[in-house]
């Protein structure tokens, strides 16, 4: 392989020199996209430089990529990462695009490079003439009349008379300084444009060989920023800073980016047109399914119990966390960031109870709760054990209702998985099914009416002429011994989804 070819090992996670984690591994196989693209930009940046729109939607991890991308090349090139979203109280992204630039290549210098000396004392001229300039603040630079204190005594006609006269004699000056406020802004970004490149020439040679050409500058979550600085930006980076042997990537949501451009512009804007003007090209991460996104979050955040064995289906494992959460966020079509906010709901209650319950059931009321109110309300309100709540699930329209359940005969343990060789009764249960099963069993019941229910489930078990009926039979016995009650999963629910607000 050539030495100019990079590829990327990320199985390992990076540590720093205490010993802990700064990056964990790469579990999603990204080292290989970051790979491909570093070697495209490394050759087609040369010549007129290259601006690069990484598409990422929310969740797919984006913000790991390219900190990860960049641990991985900061001893090969000249890199500079800017957070748009951190900078955006500023007025001017001109000077974030700038200062950032400057600090991180400086900090790579000497304190007595003439270089830095140069860039210095241009940067101090530049924000001097790239301050923000209001127009009464200008009025009284060029003519010296402060408009806040014009004030005659008299009626209103006779005051916009006298400011009108007052800014028609003053147009002139207000013009002229108008134009060259401009075009000092517009020379120092020129002297600055090549202070950079020799800046970067500079870091270059001062490393004797160990860092080349191009450098990579970052630009990460542009699409949060407020709509007009997101569009100022993208406009000054392509129209000041498109230099040779300078490749930007811009790390978006680009779906989002597009809502902030035609939040300036207007809905009825072209905005995926617009955005293409500022782009060599798009290169969008693949989007993670939920169970991947969902075991990336776990693996590093989550702290399994093992008490979560006693819940029914039993979450004998992390991975079994991991698989109830997805297939409900999967069944409801549920966005990543939705889905999150689901996971952190239902750690919330397994970290506030000691009961044993129906994690499906859990995770399910929570999303009706959000999204399906009214059965939501059906089922909590229910006081008939027989109630069947069939029609109302129907009108959900659910892609798929089928909730996986495995029957482990040699520990009598069902898990939520899907098998191919499952003893229980269609690979799984439908929504209606688990509604119906649970608004019964978390119902109240005299003693003895519940222990002659579980006494008609052992007989009918008894009698039944096959593996998978009993098995069926058999999980409603154990749904019987969960602790949980029907007010304490309302309780959970009303809790929980405040994080939300």
């Amino acid at each position: 392989m050539s030495d100019d070819i990079v590829d990327f090992n990320w199985k390992e996670p990076v540590l720093c020199t205490e010993g802990t984690e700064l990056f964990p591994r790469d579990t999603l196989d990204r080292a290989r996209y970051a790979s491909f693209l570093h070697n495209y930009l490394a050759i087609n940046a040369i010549d007129g430089g290259y601006v690069l729109n990484l598409n990422a939607k929310w969740g797919s991890g984006k913000t790991y990529f390219i900190n990860r991308w960049i641990e991985s090349i900061k001893d090969r090139h000249p890199v500079v990462y800017i957070d748009a979203w951190k900078q955006d109280y500023s007025d001017d992204p001109m000077l974030t695009v700038i200062s950032s630039l400057i600090n991180a290549l400086s900090a790579q210098l000497p304190a007595e490079n003439e270089i830095l000396s140069n860039i210095t004392e241009k940067s101090a001229r530049f924000i001097k003439a790239a301050a923000p300039a209001l127009l009464k603040g200008l009025v009284k630079k060029a003519v010296g009349l402060n408009l806040d204190d014009i004030k005659i005594e008299g009626d209103s006609k006779g005051d916009d008379k006298f400011i009108s006269d007052t800014l028609s004699e003053s147009a002139a000056a207000v013009a002229q300084c108008l134009v060259k406020d401009h075009n000092d802004k517009l020379q120092s970004v020129n002297y600055l444009r090549n202070e950079i490149k020799a800046l970067i020439t500079a870091v270059i040679a001062h490393k004797q060989g160990a860092l080349k050409a191009p450098a990579f500058i970052f630009i990460d979550e542009l699409d949060r920023c407020r709509p007009s600085y997101a569009v100022e930006m993208l406009e000054v980076v392509k129209h000041f800073f498109e230099l040779d042997n300078i490749a930007f990537i811009v790390a978006t949501d680009t779906e989002q980016l597009q809502h902030a451009v035609k939040a300036v512009y207007g809905e009825g804007f072209d905005a995926q047109t617009y955005l293409g003007r500022f782009f060599r090209r798009r290169y969008s991460l693949t989007e993670l399914s939920r169970y991947e996104f969902v075991s990336h979050i776990s693996e590093s955040k989550v702290t399994y119990n093992p008490n979560w064995k006693e819940f029914v289906p039993s979450l004998a494992e992390l991975d079994d966390f991991t698989r109830v959460v997805s297939i409900v966020a999967d069944r409801f079509r549920l966005s990543l960031r939705e889905t999150e906010q689901l996971m952190d709901k239902f750690i919330a209650v397994l970290s506030n109870t000691t009961k044993t319950l129906n994690p499906y059931l859990l995770l399910i009321l929570f999303v009706l709760r959000d999204k399906h109110y009214s059965l939501y309300e059906e089922w909590l309100e229910s006081i008939n054990k027989e109630a069947n709540f069939g029609q109302s699930v129907q009108r959900l329209n659910c892609r798929n209702d089928i909730f996986p359940i495995f029957f482990k005969s040699s520990e009598s343990t069902f898990l939520p998985r899907e098998e191919r060789y499952s003893n229980f009764p269609s690979d799984g249960i439908n929504l209606h099914i688990i509604l119906m099963y649970m608004n019964k069993i978390c119902s109240d019941w005299k003693p003895s009416e519940r222990d002659q229910f579980k006494k008609n489930l052992r007989i009918q078990r008894g009698r039944s002429g096959s593996s998978t009926e009993s098995a069926g039979y058999y999980f409603q016995e154990v749904l019987m011994e969960l602790t949980a009650h029907k007010s304490d999963y309302k309780n959970w629910v009303e809790l929980a989804v405040s994080f939300d607000k």
